[in-house]
């Protein structure tokens, strides 16, 4: 294991890897307002007992990355992008396999749609192929609106508005294990990585829809989404699916916005088998 900052443009992005690097690289990108270290163990372990090397990063404007003042130097999901293209030429790797969950699913889209040279395959995890502004596509459950804005309010501490944003995303196969999630959040806040000015919801909705560009891509594709998920209802898996050619679409039952433990063996049996049918 090894870790690092890279200078990619304007900012310093923070990564850790796992594996030897002459391996096929797996790149996974994280969600909005999530660091790197919120990927599971239980879901890059096997990745790299299986023989893979795998990256993972704190995107700009989160964790030990650089933080990003929005208004002076807004930024899409297009730029986040670039980033993680940049990452990968800072350590000297060609081509990856790109898995994203959530904004990191948008991010891994955009790049496959701009460098697809850089993309070996894509799974992108309780995502969407379009932003807030697609109104053919269902928004989010008004309990995830109703944090969200007490969230952005500054009326409560932003450590406990976003462990209860996070509760509102958990769907009913595993209930929402606060003490759990809040020792593993603080964690982050812990190595200094909390932002709770991070603009990657303002960076998601000021950016351009994918959905009539994914009907040109070329790169083999693993959508997964939950049938639960109350901020990117299941319409957006949907959407993303048909909207990539020969994209394979898999349906986690009772499952949120969220990786419970007892799902995570059915996500890494499918991205192993998608990785391995496209190495």
């Amino acid at each position: 294991m090894a870790e690092g900052k890279a200078r990619v443009g304007d900012v310093e992005l923070w990564w850790q890897d796992f594996g030897p690097r002459e391996r096929p690289t797996v790149l996974l990108v994280m969600g909005a307002n999530a660091q790197a270290i919120f990927w599971p163990p239980a879901f890059y372990e096997p990745l790299v007992a299986a023989g893979y090397h795998v990256v993972r990063f704190d995107n700009r404007d989160i964790g030990l990355s650089s933080w990003v003042d929005f208004a002076k130097q807004p930024y899409t999901v297009v730029d986040m992008a670039r980033d993680a293209v940049g990452l990968l030429d800072a350590l000297g790797i060609e081509r990856a396999h790109w898995v994203g969950a959530s904004m990191g699913g948008m991010i891994s889209q955009q790049a496959a749609l701009d460098h697809p040279e850089r993309v070996r395959s894509l799974t992108s995890i309780m995502s969407s192929p379009a932003g807030p502004q697609d109104e053919t596509l269902p928004g989010m459950a008004p309990k995830v609106q109703r944090a969200v804005e007490a969230l952005q309010s500054g009326a409560l501490d932003p450590i406990d508005a976003t462990v209860q944003l996070f509760a509102t995303l958990t769907g009913s196969r595993a209930p929402f294990d606060e003490a759990l999630f809040r020792a593993g959040f603080m964690q982050g806040v812990a190595r200094g990585g909390f932002n709770p000015a991070c603009a990657h919801g303002l960076a998601v909705g000021a950016s351009p829809s994918r959905r009539k560009r994914l009907a040109t891509l070329r790169v083999p594709a693993l959508v997964i989404h939950g049938d639960e998920d109350p901020i990117l209802p299941l319409a957006h898996g949907e959407a993303t699916a048909a909207a990539i050619p020969g994209a394979k679409l898999l349906v986690l039952r009772g499952v949120g916005h969220d990786f419970p433990p007892s799902a995570i063996p059915e996500y890494v049996d499918a991205v192993l088998a998608h990785l391995r049918a496209h190495d």
